[in-house]
């Protein structure tokens, strides 16, 4: 199934947050709609390369080449939250009175190469910290926005990475809701039921629109079946997973008809750094223009749990160190090359949705593969194959059910928990994509709404 250019070009920008997509997408399908207003919504008073030395190696520059590093920063602070909802998910006193980066992402844009790669940082990665020494990363925004925040994450994820930044986006918990109560909600498929008391999350199995307390709650959570053995690693699975679902849900013509009213709405509960300008993400967009969705690569930087706490450590809270192998990974980001599969896959989780690539076969020549497309896009899968023949995926037959290439079992696995009770088949020959659904009849569409599929850990 073939996308339009414009369709194409909006799932290269969006992966990055919610509130980054809508923002793009809306620019890049109908051009400067609102900018005179909205130019100056949302945006934050502060400059984050003041008091940079110019004679030293900055960790705050301009675009090199038109290629640009985004910080995206979701903060856990509860500002603006109602008593209720401050109850559910804690004040700002009970988490210390300082705001920390809940989530921490670099979105790296490059025209030329028309490629996207988001990169995430676990919260409890163990780094040095310009001028405060060793500590989880997320602590390195300790000030918050207008106390120097910002520029210190941006300086600890140089040192880290060698990576310049050249651009900050950031949303708090509030402006997380109100970004997705703006889309309309996000719709999702969960495969299993799912109750969190500590994030307010009470989901049942099947495909369901998400508001925007749902959706923070999803995003948040660190309890989920098979959570335990690496929570933060799993959350960061399923935030890439909720991003892809965004790219996927974005395309759909409702939302490109609305996207003109939502921008400025959107943009009011966004603050970025004052030289980020809308025509900037409307000029690369334009340089992205014909990308697909599979053009946008999600990694996380590589770690191991450390149970042994550090000296003067006084949480209760284990680290993570970084694998030595993400150095490829930022070297790649640092040279415009291809990214490796480092950070594709993390210990002790299983594959994101979002790092597999599913294509749908159309086998019965009717609407069970434009069904079964809706399933995988919703669930947050790569879904830039599309539909395609059985010629083309070498299924041969009405074979209805899950078929992977040879060495892609366990992504096979995580797709069969989105359609339970459906047959698993090796291909004997290795497929363009590694895995494919044939929607043949005998695929239980439907399945998911009726019987909660077991986790796959």
């Amino acid at each position: 199934m073939g996308l339009a250019p414009s369709h194409r070009l909006t799932r290269a920008l969006i992966g990055g947050s919610a509130s980054l997509a809508l923002l793009v997408g809306a620019f890049a399908t109908y051009g400067f709609v609102s900018y005179v207003r909205a130019g100056d919504v949302g945006t934050i008073i502060f400059d984050p390369a003041q008091g940079a030395d110019p004679d030293e190696d900055s960790a705050i520059g301009p675009c090199v080449e038109h290629v640009c590093n985004y910080l995206l920063l979701g903060s856990d602070s509860r500002a603006g939250l109602s008593p209720e909802e401050q109850a559910q998910f804690g004040s700002d006193e009970f988490i210390g009175g300082t705001n920390r980066a809940d989530t921490i992402m670099l979105v790296q844009l490059d025209p030329q190469r028309e490629k996207a790669v988001v990169l995430s940082f676990p919260r409890d990665l163990w780094v040095r910290i310009p001028g405060a020494g060793w500590n989880r990363i997320n602590t390195s925004f300790e000030g918050g926005l207008k106390g120097g925040g910002p520029r210190r994450v941006a300086e600890t994820v140089h040192e880290l990475t060698g990576l310049t930044i050249n651009h900050f986006l950031y949303v708090d918990l509030l402006g997380f809701q109100r970004v997705v109560d703006t889309l309309g909600g996000v719709e999702m498929c969960i495969p299993f039921e799912v109750h969190d008391p500590l994030s307010a999350l009470d989901l049942q199995a099947g495909c369901q629109r998400l508001d925007g307390r749902q959706a923070l709650a999803y995003v948040r959570t660190r309890h989920f079946p098979c959570d335990e053995s690496a929570p933060d690693l799993h959350r960061i699975g399923r935030q890439q997973q909720f991003l892809r679902a965004v790219i996927n849900q974005l395309l759909t013509p409702a939302k490109l008809v609305k996207a003109p009213s939502l921008v400025e709405p959107v943009l009011s509960n966004l603050d970025r750094d004052r030289e980020l300008q809308i025509a900037d993400l409307v000029y690369l967009v334009g340089r992205l223009r014909g990308v697909s969705t599979g053009a946008v690569e999600f990694r996380t930087v590589p770690s191991v749990p450390d149970l042994i706490q550090p000296p003067d450590f006084d949480s209760e809270i284990s680290i993570l160190r970084m694998d030595p192998e993400a150095r490829s990974l930022f070297q790649a980001l640092r040279q415009g090359t291809a990214v490796p599969s480092v950070g594709s896959e993390l210990l002790n989780t299983p594959p994101s949705p979002a790092n597999i690539t599913v294509a749908v076969v159309d086998v019965l020549d009717g609407d069970r593969a434009t069904k079964a497309e809706d399933v995988v896009a919703t669930s947050g899968f790569d879904v830039s194959p599309g539909i395609v023949s059985r010629e083309e995926a070498g299924v041969s037959g009405r074979f209805g059910g899950i078929v992977y290439s040879p060495g892609h079992l366990e992504e096979a696995q995580v797709v069969s928990q989105f359609f339970p009770g459906a047959e698993l088949r090796e291909s004997s020959d290795r497929l363009p994509w590694g895995v494919a659904i044939a929607a043949g009849a005998e695929l239980p569409l439907d399945a998911l709404d009726e019987t909660p599929s077991e986790p796959v850990c």
